[in-house]
């Protein structure tokens, strides 16, 4: 009888400690997304400011650990098999460059980076709409096979001067990872080049971190289009077409000791007219720089 009482006691205090346990769940949960009066009022900041958010932008902010790469091994063979096929083609070597040539396109790698060109595009001319160019280069990336292209996903589409950019990121356990991608550029003559960017993706590490929520991201990205009117004189209005958050580099720096890099979370906020997107760093919230390389 002693040992029941015992019993339906603890199941009690393991009842009553789940209900705790549910409410700071709660409580972080509730801490951890933007209010629809916080949304509100950053489209109002912006817009006074001049900037016009033509975007849904993100409302939830768990946090978030860095992301571990290291720098990709591969061989000719397979980057000749990846993109020409049947096709017959040459190999040859420019110092630590890898040049790979037929009679329709080039392959040029170097490390991580690469660039294939359509000597002549990849069909007949016309003009392309933006619904288009997506197809067509989403047909292009399922031609392609091999593991540096798996779990691939359309990031964002982007009019240019010549047609369309669409880039596609690699996600990685629901997360988008910028600093693996392939941009395709889509004009009238179809698909025209790619550029590549591939690092092999190692897993999460570290403890996770708080980051900053998507209107305080806003906020750092008005504070540096301020700068760049105030350098340049020209206070034109400003269009954020899409908002997306991520991993990328942290100061958008090189892979460091022993060949491993350790991304952390980014905002990528890409604005109406400009190709390269603002990148804010979400566990400082400060605007990362173009990386210098050399």
């Amino acid at each position: 009888m002693e040992w029941k009482s015992v019993k339906n006691l603890l199941l009690v205090m393991l009842l009553l400690m789940n209900v705790v346990l549910g409410f700071f769940n709660y409580r972080q949960y509730q801490e951890n997304v933007l209010t629809s009066s916080q949304e509100k009022a950053i489209y109002q900041v912006l817009s006074q400011n001049r900037i016009i958010l033509y975007t849904d932008i993100l409302t939830k902010f768990p946090p978030m650990r860095k992301l571990s790469l290291s720098a990709p091994i591969y061989s000719r063979d397979e980057m000749k098999h990846q993109f020409f096929q049947q096709e017959e083609a040459s190999i040859t070597v420019e110092f630590n460059k890898t040049i790979i040539t037929s009679e329709t396109k080039t392959l040029t790698m170097e490390g991580n980076k690469g660039q294939l060109s359509f000597l002549n595009g990849t069909r007949e001319a016309k003009k392309v709409t933006l619904t288009e160019a997506r197809k067509e280069a989403e047909e292009f990336m399922n031609s392609l096979s091999g593991k540096n292209v798996e779990n691939f996903e359309v990031g964002n589409v982007q009019e240019i001067r010549s047609g369309y950019k669409v880039t596609f990121f690699q996600k990685y356990k629901g997360e988008y990872v910028f600093a693996n991608c392939f941009e395709v550029y889509v004009g009238e003559r179809g698909i025209s080049y790619v550029t590549l960017n591939y690092y092999n993706t190692e897993g999460f590490t570290g403890d996770k971190k708080d980051i900053c929520f998507s209107d305080e991201a806003l906020l750092t990205f008005l504070v540096e289009m301020e700068k760049e009117r105030e350098e340049t004189g020209i206070y034109e209005t400003v269009t954020i077409q899409k908002m997306e958050l991520g991993y990328d580099f942290q100061e958008m720096e090189d892979l460091k000791v022993d060949n491993v890099a350790k991304l952390v979370p980014c905002y990528r906020i890409y604005v109406l007219g400009k190709e390269k997107p603002y990148t804010i760093n979400a566990y400082t919230n400060e605007i990362i720089r173009e990386v210098k390389e050399g």
